[in-house]
């Protein structure tokens, strides 16, 4: 494991940018593969590797990470942390990055991975809008459970660069929950997050647009 993460450091001092979006897509799609294995299980059906579906995540993995990099960037540059910096100053600059990051980062990430999944599943505006209505503000909810906590850890006691590695490897098991939403949203199947909300019905929405067109 050491030689392993010694080799990912060296490669990555040489090309940050290049690294970074491979591991994110790597990452991503093994995301999705859990969450296709964690449906198989919960459904007591055979496992069926839906291949395009986990093409999809290591593309958005893949996309994201530059935008996932020059953002830590960005939080390191408005809320600095040096050697020189007090306890008190040093806890006040984590909190800033975390706030901002859970305030700005996590829903616009949110909205654009559902409306991204929509774009490459073939949907439509309507279907795009629907998705998000149903299923924004749980996984919202569910990642200001998880994710607020690891950025804490993330941007207090984790070096530069391996920041978005660790966002990376949390989001193997994120990436499993909102995959798995995704694909709720798309077979009908309800989140078992106890708020009300609307059922998508694909076929409905498809119907619908083809008529506005």
């Amino acid at each position: 494991m050491a030689s392993i993460l010694r080799a990912w450091t060296a490669v990555a001092a040489k090309r940050p940018l290049a690294t970074i979006t491979v591991t994110n897509g790597v990452l991503g799609g093994l995301g999705d593969v859990l969450a296709q294995t964690i449906e198989a299980h919960n459904s007591k059906r055979r496992f069926n590797w839906d291949r395009s579906r986990t093409l999809r995540f290591i593309a958005w993995g893949s996309i994201c990470a530059p935008i996932f990099h020059n953002w830590y960037l960005f939080l390191n540059r408005i809320y600095p942390i040096t050697t020189l910096t007090s306890k008190r100053n040093f806890t006040m600059s984590v909190t800033k990055r975390v706030v901002t990051d859970q305030l700005v980062y996590a829903p616009l990430g949110i909205a654009g991975f559902f409306m991204a999944m929509n774009l490459m599943e073939g949907g439509g505006w309507q279907s795009g809008k629907k998705r998000l209505k149903e299923y924004f503000a749980p996984t919202l909810k569910a990642n200001y459970a998880v994710w607020p906590v690891v950025q804490m850890v993330n941007f207090g006691f984790v070096p530069v660069l391996y920041r978005v590695p660790f966002s990376s490897i949390v989001s193997v098991f994120w990436n499993a929950f909102i995959s798995w939403a995704n694909a709720q949203s798309a077979s009908k199947v309800e989140l078992p997050v106890e708020m009300p909300h609307l059922v998508v019905h694909p076929d409905e929405v498809s119907e619908k647009e083809t008529m506005h067109r």
